[in-house]
């Protein structure tokens, strides 16, 4: 008897996914890369530059970077190096009300017919993308088919959050995330909103405010209260903290998630390159979905 076809699939993201390296490589995960532009400089992020280079160079103040999704050849490359592997791909990104990244990837699976291939837009990014591409991983280990994991992934989604906020409201008034008006008036009353990613709505997708906050270390309470609300003090958590350029923070908020959850999974990374580029060296967030991993 011939041996059944593997129908697992392997699994692809984007350089907008915050997860631990660790994660990355023991599930195999392929990153498409986005590009950070430093003027007529491009570097692949996470790849060509990595988050202490970026930083550095940031801190040069010569030229404010800008960033670019990969180009439909990008991926069309990427999805026929795993061709040989013989098994479908699940290739999950960030939301397309903030890139036009998950379609490329669709264009590019338009273009390979022959090969199956699923895109799907994860209506959120960062640690939350993060969250999302980890329990497809773990579900595809568990020999579980594309049509069994998306479901898994809509309820990620709608168990999930992502709370962040920023030092200098420059870099997103800089990436259009904020209007002019509410950055004047936050830089001179010296507050920063909470930002989220809308679910529901026109706006779904897309960056709302979830609140406000004088100071990084007054943000960590007002994240904790928000999953408070959602979760329920003592419930089960998966989680992920991530930081601009000094995890100090992000270390005291893990303490605080580990104190007040039943964390199943807690890590602390710093922030992609390419997303660095939006928020700043002076930034924290998190990303949470509510509950055990379904597989």
């Amino acid at each position: 008897m011939s041996a059944q076809p593997d129908l697992s699939p392997i699994i692809v993201t984007d350089a907008a996914c915050d997860l631990p390296p660790a994660d990355l490589n023991d599930y195999a995960i392929h990153v498409a890369p986005l590009r950070i532009l430093f003027g007529e400089e491009s570097f692949r992020s996470g790849i060509d530059m990595t988050h202490e280079m970026f930083y550095d160079r940031l801190a040069r103040g010569d030229v404010h970077p800008s960033t670019s999704q990969p180009t439909v050849p990008d991926f069309i490359e990427l999805y026929r190096s795993l061709a040989q592997h013989n098994r479908p791909i699940l290739s999950i990104h960030l939301s397309e009300g903030l890139s036009g990244t998950v379609n490329v990837a669709r264009q590019a699976a338009q273009a390979l017919e022959g090969q199956p291939i699923t895109v799907h837009d994860s209506g959120t990014l960062a640690p939350a993308l993060g969250l999302q591409v980890l329990t497809a991983a773990r579900a595809a280990r568990a020999s579980y088919t594309v049509e069994q994991i998306v479901p898994l992934l809509r309820l990620a989604h709608e168990h999930g959050d992502l709370f962040f906020t920023v030092e200098d409201l420059s870099y997103l008034h800089r990436g259009g995330r904020i209007g002019g008006v509410r950055y004047q008036i936050g830089q001179v009353l010296h507050i920063k909103p909470i930002v989220t990613v809308s679910k529901t709505g026109d706006k779904a997708g897309t960056y709302i405010q979830a609140g406000r906050t004088r100071s990084l270390p007054k943000a960590i309470d007002s994240f904790i209260e928000q999953i408070k609300e959602r979760v329920g003090e003592g419930g089960t958590l998966r989680a992920i903290s991530v930081y601009g350029d000094d995890p100090r923070l992000a270390q005291r908020l893990n303490e605080r998630l580990a104190e007040t959850f039943n964390c199943v999974y807690l890590e602390m990374v710093p922030t992609a390159p390419v997303l660095g580029v939006h928020v700043g060296p002076g930034a924290l967030g998190v990303g949470y979905i509510a509950g055990d991993w379904p597989v």
